[in-house]
């Protein structure tokens, strides 16, 4: 990216004009190319013209224009007879006495001449010089053209704008869905389609990319940059690579933001590393995980919530335990297991051993060698119309119910 300075010369020979009421008047430009310069550097405002032998093109300036009261721009055109020269520093000077007012340092640049079927090229070149009085001093009144204001710096702003703004909603990368998830079918690794965000560059995957993984461990990266012409429309262009690290670098003065999107051990599993959705939604998800590894739970009482232990234990009176399947299944087995009170023993399975379990009945076997009358039992009635009955079974050979019958077996 260029760097631009007003030179503090021209700040010193301009006060001097001022001083003795002769205009502004700056009328030449100089093309260099000048070995080892930095571009993106800021340029020093002490900077002089460099040694003549770097310097490859001269020319009067083309045009001047007025923006407003404090702005005016100096233009100058090569034609596509002029040529052939590289360049990287430009200047706009005070020809008669040799003052450098302002300067550009930017990456090298070719200027082509039409010559032997070769065509040549055309190259505009425009310097925005603004300060208190600067229509009045240099007294320029032609208004300034369209095409003498170069809005290119203003509009790297702008897309400069809105890569850091999403970055403030994204972060530095997002992915959405299986956007960009690294999978693998047999032994062919592949990208999947979708859309992320790298560096606040949106990118979209159209289709499923397989790629080439040839040495293990490794990582996936997704690679992206914002391109384009002057004249061209510009945009986000995007591209796997395959390797062990990767960082951000510039290329032909391009800046590329990389991300690694999955890592692939030595037995070929992969490991997705896609921040998703948007940084809220990563920040919720990274503390949530953060949570359910955390050990440092409260507990839950009967007032708050918390994390609780499971128990099995049908006897425990602790409020701070949870029971478990087991423990319900035993307390329902329990419950379905003992008797209705409201069916007064009707749900009894086997009424006469309940009767003689609780010792209401009694049962016995007596062997009689005689006839005559014994006594067997004894009844206490608890009230005056209560009724007792006595059922005397025979053994064999006798009728049932025949009490003056010998061999009475049982009574129930």
């Amino acid at each position: 990216m260029s760097q631009t300075t007003i030179t503090r010369a021209f700040e010193q020979w301009k006060a001097q004009q001022g001083a003795t009421g002769e205009p502004v008047l700056l009328d030449e430009f100089v093309f260099a190319n000048v070995p080892g310069l930095e571009p993106d550097r800021p340029v020093d405002r002490n900077e002089t013209l460099p040694p003549a032998e770097q310097i490859v093109h001269r020319q009067a300036v083309s045009r001047k224009g007025v923006v407003n009261d404090n702005a005016v721009v100096h233009s100058v055109v090569l034609g596509a007879d002029v040529g052939d020269f590289s360049f990287n520093w430009i200047g706009l000077l005070h020809k008669a006495s040799g003052t450098l007012a302002m300067i550009v340092h930017a990456p090298l640049q070719q200027k082509l001449k039409t010559a032997e079927g070769q065509q040549g090229n055309v190259l505009t070149r425009s310097f925005l010089m603004e300060y208190n009085g600067a229509q009045a001093e240099t007294g320029i009144n032609t208004p300034a053209e369209s095409w003498q204001i170069d809005f290119t710096a203003r509009m790297a702003g702008m897309d400069e704008r809105q890569r850091l703004e999403n970055i403030d909603i994204f972060g530095a990368a997002a992915f959405f869905g299986d956007g960009y998830l690294v999978g693998k079918s047999g032994n062919q690794f592949y990208v999947t389609k979708g859309t992320g965000y790298v560096a606040g560059l949106r990118t979209t995957l159209a289709e499923n990319l397989n790629i080439t993984v040839t040495t293990r461990p490794v990582k996936v990266w997704l690679d992206v940059c914002w391109t384009g012409t002057l004249t061209s429309v510009w945009g986000v262009q995007s591209r796997i690579t395959v390797a062990d690290n990767l960082a951000d670098y510039v290329q032909n003065g391009v800046q590329h933001y990389v991300f690694a999107v999955a890592g692939i051990d030595e037995n070929g599993n992969i490991t997705d590393l896609r921040p998703k959705g948007t940084l809220n939604e990563q920040q919720a998800s990274d503390a949530l995980r953060k949570h359910e590894q955390s050990r440092n739970h409260p507990d839950a009482t009967t007032r708050e919530k918390g994390f609780v232990q499971l128990s099995s234990d049908t006897n425990s009176e602790s409020e701070m335990l949870a029971a478990t399947p087991k423990a319900v299944k035993a307390a329902m087995d329990n419950a379905n297991g003992r008797l209705e009170k409201n069916s007064n023993g009707g749900d009894i399975p086997d009424k006469k051993q309940f009767a003689r379990t609780i010792g209401a009945v009694t049962s016995t076997t007596i062997t009689l060698g005689e006839s005559g009358w014994f006594k067997i039992a004894t009844v206490v009635m608890p009230q005056s119309t209560s009724t007792a009955v006595i059922k005397l079974y025979g053994g064999s050979g006798y009728n049932v119910g025949s009490f003056e019958q010998a061999a009475i077996s049982e009574l129930v």
